[in-house]
């Protein structure tokens, strides 16, 4: 659905649909039809003599060209302009040179009443209503014409001037400027904007508008380029993500070099009963059957191979 963006930075309104008419709105088109084709040929045919009389003084026999002339001209115009905003093509030239013969036809006729008020109501009224109803179809070629090409915009409910004439004055000078023809993407595009002004607001304060870049101020604050304006936005009023805690390294455990006493007797008894069958034995070899450090059998030996103190009686 997203087009070439606007100078308001809104999707651009894609051609609508047109629904087809219903059976019952054909059939009632079709007599509207009828009726009028039966009001222009009377009022065709009561504006004729009408208008030949009067013409007659300056035609002569040819008068009747006149009238024939004046009414076929008006069929002529109002075909070509209604053919014309069928195709989204309007020419107002054509609706006011229509227009221009008609109230030609109706002076022409009020002239034939001499004055009477009663004859000239009559002979104006069939030409009225027959301008009536050319403007009526019109209007309707004209709006589903511009549905279908996405160029009619859509009015503005008269409760929102009411209940909030300044905020609707805004959302209506901006659907204008920037060709937004659609009343309910208009309320999002504001709804949306307004939301990007409260994020700005709580990120920046109440002066956000000296503190916010100049180009996100100036796209808010005119309603164009919202979809550029809104990222940018959401990008400067993201939080900053907490920095990850850096894993601490443990000091690896340092081994402790202190033998447990249970091991220790155990050793001592082992290492008493090899010195007992070996009293030569070394302290590396008696560690290597203890499966201890040398430092440690060395330790072992001088201690347990120490004579002990002779006690004094």
């Amino acid at each position: 659905m997203i087009q070439t963006s606007r100078a308001g930075g809104t999707p651009m309104d894609e051609p609508r649909t047109i629904q087809p008419l219903t059976r019952a709105q054909r059939v009632l088109a079709g007599v509207g039809g009828l009726f009028f084709a039966g009001l222009a040929g009377l009022g065709g045919y009561g504006s004729f003599a009408s208008v030949r009389d009067v013409a007659e003084p300056w035609f002569g026999d040819q008068a009747w060209i006149v009238p024939a002339g004046v009414d076929l001209g008006i069929l002529a115009l109002v075909s070509v302009a209604l053919l014309l905003e069928w195709l989204a093509m309007p020419m107002p030239a054509l609706r006011w040179m229509a227009f221009a013969f008609t109230a030609a036809t109706v002076w022409l006729n009020v002239s034939a009443a001499h004055g009477d008020a009663t004859g000239m109501v009559m002979h104006a009224a069939m030409p009225v209503l027959f301008i009536t109803f050319i403007e009526a179809v019109r209007h309707a070629i004209r709006r589903r014409a511009g549905i279908a090409a996405g160029t009619v915009r859509e009015g503005i409910p008269f409760a929102r001037w009411l209940l909030a004439p300044p905020s609707t004055f805004r959302l209506w000078r901006r659907m204008v400027l920037w060709q937004v023809t659609s009343y309910p993407q208009a309320l999002t595009t504001e709804q949306r904007r307004r939301h990007a002004l409260a994020l700005l607001d709580a990120h920046y304060g109440r002066k956000w508008k000296t503190r916010a870049p100049a180009d996100v101020v100036w796209m808010l604050s005119d309603g164009v380029m919202l979809d550029q304006a809104l990222t940018r936005v959401t990008e400067l009023t993201a939080p900053e993500p907490a920095p990850k805690p850096v894993p601490q390294r443990k000091a690896p455990a340092k081994k402790s070099q202190r033998v447990p006493r249970s091991v220790a007797t155990d050793n001592e008894a082992r290492a008493l009963s090899i010195i007992d069958a070996e009293p030569g034995i070394s302290g590396a070899e008696l560690a290597r059957r203890l499966e201890i450090s040398p430092r440690q059998g060395q330790r072992l030996l001088s201690r347990l191979a120490r004579p002990a103190p002779a006690r004094t009686p």
